[in-house]
């Protein structure tokens, strides 16, 4: 059955929920058809914000009747597939290819379709982001959204991200995992930004004679951190021996 004034109907329904979430010009959600559907329905487009779920159950609320058969979809900006193509590769399971470790779009689309917010989460996260999409313009060619972004990442890792100008700086142990990382450690870190344990990087800049002040200050900030570390570790296997 025909839905009276339906196209009115659901640009209105878009535009409340515009409003409802706040969400800017370029990200606003739009009532149009769908032209890759088949047969053609109207449907609901919008850039990053809300979840397709959320905004289903909110949209329901204020006009259902012309709601019925209209489908739903997020799409997502150059910045959005960076933080989900960072998230993916670093926060995976190291497992057995830290050598390797990359994302593919269809990785990074199923990341982004939970998350209630595909920005970036803080400062740091957001310039590694603009960063990720500047280096993925080198890429030749790509097929469709969020290609060159994950075979920059795939490609080069994160580590570049945070070298050259602009980048954010570096917390002490990454910076001595940057410099004395190696084998499988360098890998982690090329790959997933993952650093060394504050043992490790002691230890290396311990066994460099030719350490600069920098890195021997960045060793020793690594103290408190190491003192807690063997505490807990003492605690630990004090804790096994018998009572007397």
């Amino acid at each position: 059955m025909a839905v009276p004034r339906r196209a009115e109907r659901l640009r209105t329904v878009a535009w409340k929920l515009t409003e409802q979430y706040g969400l800017p010009r370029d990200g606003q959600i739009e009532a149009e058809l769908d032209e890759y559907a088949h047969p053609k329905r109207w449907a609901f487009f919008w850039r990053d914000g809300p979840t397709e779920t959320a905004v289903r159950r909110a949209a329901v609320k204020l006009d259902k009747e012309a709601l019925d058969g209209v489908g739903y979809r997020r799409e997502y900006s150059d910045a959005a597939w960076a933080v989900a193509a960072i998230r993916y590769v670093r926060d995976g399971d190291p497992g057995e290819d830290a050598y390797s470790a990359g994302v593919s779009v269809y990785d990074a689309r199923r990341l982004l379709d939970t998350l209630k917010n595909p920005g970036p989460s803080d400062d740091r996260e957001r310039v590694l982001a603009e960063r990720l999409v500047k280096a993925s313009e080198r890429q030749a060619s790509c097929f469709g959204d969020g290609d060159a972004i994950c075979r920059e990442v795939t490609e080069r890792g994160l580590a570049p991200l945070l070298r050259g100008e602009g980048a954010p700086p570096l917390t002490p142990i990454e910076a001595l995992t940057d410099r004395y990382a190696g084998g499988r450690a360098s890998a982690l870190w090329t790959r997933r930004l993952i650093p060394m344990t504050p043992l490790e990087a002691f230890a290396a800049v311990q066994a460099d004679p030719k350490a600069g002040l920098d890195h021997i200050e960045a060793a020793l900030s690594l103290l408190p951190e190491l003192h807690a570390a063997l505490d807990s570790a003492a605690a630990s296997l004090q804790a096994r021996l018998p009572a007397v």
